[in-house]
C-alpha cells in the first residue's frame, strides 16, 4: 500500500470513529452542562446559542491520538507504518487542544466565565508552541526549505524558517479558531481542507 493510500485510510477511520463517538460525546457534554456562556453585550441572536456544548475538539483529537498511537505502537512489534516525524505535529496538536481547553474551561467554570482566557495570555502560549514547533521543524527533523506555487525553486530560509513557521501556526488556529465561533463553518472549512 503507498504511503497516500495509507495516510487517507488511516484519515478516513478517524473521521468514521468521529462520526461514530460524536453523539454520545455531545450528550455527555449537556448532561455535565459543558456549554457556552453567552456575553450580555453580544447580540441577541447569541442568546439561542447559551448552553451549545463547548469542547468539541476532542471529538476530533482523540481519534487523532489513538490511531497515531497504535500504529507508532505497532512499529514495536517490526510493522512499520509511520516514523518519529509524526510526533512533532502530534505534539504541536496536543499542545493546542490544552490550551483550548484551559481556554473553554476558564469560560466556563474559571475567574473569567463567559470570556475566557485573556487574548495576551493565549497569544503568548500560541506564540511558545509554535516557536517550539518552528525550531523542532527545521533543526530536528531537517524539513526542507520553502516552495512557491509555480517555482520549482526551493528557497532556504534558514533561521528565517523557524519565526516563518512560527507564523504559519499561530495564523492558522487563530483563524479556525474565529470561524469556529460561527454555525458549522469551523467543521465546513475543515472538511474542505480535508478533502482538498
Amino acid at each position: 500500500m503507498t504511503q497516500t493510500a495509507l495516510s487517507l485510510s488511516l484519515a478516513g477511520l478517524s473521521f468514521i470513529i468521529t462520526v461514530i463517538w460524536g453523539p454520545p460525546l455531545i450528550r455527555v457534554l449537556r448532561h455535565f452542562k459543558i456549554g457556552k456562556q453567552i456575553r450580555v453585550e453580544g447580540p441577541e441572536r447569541h442568546f439561542s446559542k447559551l448552553g451549545t456544548p463547548t469542547m468539541g475538539g476532542i471529538m476530533i483529537i482523540l481519534p487523532v491520538l489513538l490511531m497515531t498511537l497504535l500504529l507508532n505502537a505497532a512499529s514495536l512489534i517490526g510493522v512499520k507504518f509511520s516514523g518519529r516525524s509524526i510526533l512533532l505535529p502530534l505534539g504541536v496538536m496536543l499542545g493546542f487542544a490544552v490550551l483550548g481547553a484551559v481556554d473553554d474551561w476558564e469560560g466556563l467554570r474559571g475567574r473569567r466565565r463567559g470570556q475566557g482566557m485573556r487574548a495576551r495570555t493565549k497569544f503568548l502560549f500560541q506564540w511558545i508552541i509554535a516557536l517550539v514547533a518552528g525550531f523542532g521543524l527545521w533543526y530536528v527533523l531537517d524539513v526542507p526549505g520553502l516552495y512557491l506555487p509555480g517555482m520549482t525553486v526551493e528557497i532556504e530560509p534558514g533561521w528565517w524558517y523557524v519565526p516563518i513557521a512560527a507564523f504559519v501556526i499561530v495564523y492558522s488556529t487563530n483563524s479556525i479558531n474565529l470561524t469556529d465561533g460561527l454555525d458549522g463553518l469551523a467543521g465546513l472549512i475543515s472538511a474542505t481542507a480535508f478533502a482538498a
